[in-house]
């Protein structure tokens, strides 16, 4: 049986959270402690950007900085996106 101490040291360790069916908040990279998280859809392979909208995740060598800021979220960040994008989402 796991203490809260061990849960909350557990779940500090975990890169990725599934919200729906293939969709995840995954976490990219962590720099100074501090995590950048992407929403992505699994399936389709893509990220919900900034705008609101779906874009190809596309691979390391072509992530240029435009395409980083518009995909990168803080986690609180990332979490509060997704649910905004599904007030407006056409299920």
């Amino acid at each position: 049986m796991f203490t809260d101490e061990q849960k909350i040291e557990w779940f500090e360790k975990a890169v990725k959270f599934q919200i729906k069916g293939l969709i995840f908040i995954t976490m990219r990279s962590r720099k100074g402690g501090i995590g950048s998280w992407v929403i992505e859809d699994v399936g389709a392979k893509k990220v919900l950007n900034s705008n609101m909208e779906w874009e190809d995740d596309v691979a390391d060598p072509e992530k240029d900085q435009a395409f980083l800021i518009r995909t990168r979220y803080d986690f609180e960040t990332a979490s509060m996106m997704y649910d905004q994008y599904k007030m407006f989402a056409e299920e």
